[in-house]
């Protein structure tokens, strides 16, 4: 008898309460379920009900709690289907382990000693003082070095999600032939994920990615998700072997404005269904027409603006453009 061969869904998506419907759509039709998050001693007893989601989600310490909280009904719901659920993030719970091993007063050096926990802290610490780097850039300096640190870190995230990818590939491949079917929760930027785990599959299963709110992007953007510039920076940097320096500039500068019209927090009364689908539309039709040098203009104006102030004067701007070009 051939071995069995698994069917995983990659549901790419964010983590956000619109998401969750469409989640549900696609866990229904699968035997198993694997979650982007390390694995948390409580699921169990909260999946049971023996300890109060309220609980659980306090113990996680989500960014998003009202999106756990809803999530986690819904995974009640479907471990009551008899669904099996798994928690799948090998980069994520290494992250953690090396964080219990600091607070334990062990040194970079002892980490970098153990050769599960090495590569992940390194690209972990490249990316995060990149970061750092672009936080003090975008505080004071000219416009032009907030965009080179805004590649320095894209290229750091980029080594980053490549290898994160990688291990959650080749532990998710372990579970093949367990299952007919597996639905795999991922954001919707792992889009190194799905060739990672056919290569480690070597032909044991078959993996399908599916965008969770295509039915909302593609009528609205031709294709199936939003990917602002910062996301295409980085995914230009993980994917590509040549450099394109106009356009590296371009996303970079286009990232900063993007970011300042974006919702942060959840919208928890939102005025749509899909109220941060709608919020990244918005933002990408108004900072694709923008150019280098309309970013250059308009960063000084906006750097320290909330977002009401930000769309303003974007909106304005564009407006101005507009009648500039036809003479208006």
């Amino acid at each position: 008898m051939p071995p069995r061969q698994t069917l995983f869904t990659l549901g790419l998506s964010t983590h956000r309460i619109e998401a969750l419907p469409f989640a549900q759509a696609e866990m229904a039709h699968h035997q198993a379920i694997v979650l982007e998050e390390p694995p948390f001693p409580s699921l169990t007893s909260m999946l049971t009900g023996a300890l109060p989601i309220e609980t659980y989600v306090q113990e996680q310490g989500s960014e998003f709690p009202e999106y756990s909280h809803r999530q986690a009904l819904l995974l009640q719901e479907m471990y009551q289907a008899g669904k099996a659920i798994f928690q799948i993030e090998p980069f994520l719970e290494r992250l953690l382990q090396i964080h219990e091993r600091f607070a334990n007063n062990q040194t970079p050096a002892e980490i970098m000693a153990l050769p599960e926990l090495c590569p992940v802290y390194e690209v972990e610490r490249e990316a995060t003082r990149a970061l750092l780097n672009f936080y003090t850039h975008s505080l004071k300096s000219p416009f032009i070095q907030v965009v080179e640190a805004v590649k320095n870190f894209a290229r750091a995230d980029a080594a980053r999600f490549r290898y994160r990818d990688a291990l959650r590939a080749q532990a998710l491949a372990a579970l093949a032939g367990q299952y007919d079917s597996i639905y795999v929760e991922a954001g919707y930027i792992h889009l190194g994920l799905p060739g990672a785990l056919r290569r480690h599959l070597k032909g044991r299963g078959k993996v399908h990615s599916v965008f969770l709110l295509a039915p909302i992007v593609r009528p609205q953007l031709g294709s199936p998700r939003v990917l602002g510039p910062g996301d295409r920076l980085t995914l230009f940097y993980q994917f590509s072997c040549q450099s394109n320096l106009p356009k590296e500039n371009l996303l970079a500068a286009q990232s900063l404005i993007n970011i300042k019209l974006m919702y942060r927090d959840e919208i928890l009364t939102p005025a749509s269904a899909t109220p941060h689908t709608d919020d990244e539309v918005q933002a990408y039709l108004l900072v694709k027409r923008l150019s280098f040098q309309a970013c250059e203009r308009l960063y000084p104006l906006i750097r320290f603006a909330n977002r009401e102030q930000a769309l303003t004067q974007v909106r304005n701007y564009l407006r101005s453009q507009d009648r500039h070009n036809y003479g208006t």
